[in-house]
């Protein structure tokens, strides 16, 4: 059995209206409602783009990691006593 708003595969249809999507919204809790903000506006920023500096900064980052120089996320935490 598959719900409204879904395919016949149990795929929910990409054309969903927006009164579905707001009465989802009406089903979440106040924290959860703050995290959909956050995703939803990192979602509608617009793009920059990337200057030939950075890329290169991100290219010369990417090659520390792949050779082993990253630091781990533990180690930060711990040193900002997160």
């Amino acid at each position: 059995m598959f719900m409204s708003g879904y395919n016949g595969l149990g795929v929910i249809d990409m054309a969903v209206p927006r009164e579905y999507i707001k009465a989802l919204i009406d089903r979440l809790t106040d924290n959860q409602v703050e995290a959909l903000r956050v995703i939803l506006e990192s979602m509608a920023w617009p793009t920059e783009k990337i200057t030939p500096e950075e890329a290169a900064e991100l290219e010369e980052a990417r090659a520390e990691i792949r050779a082993g120089k990253g630091i781990k996320a533990e180690d930060v935490w711990r040193e900002l006593g997160i």
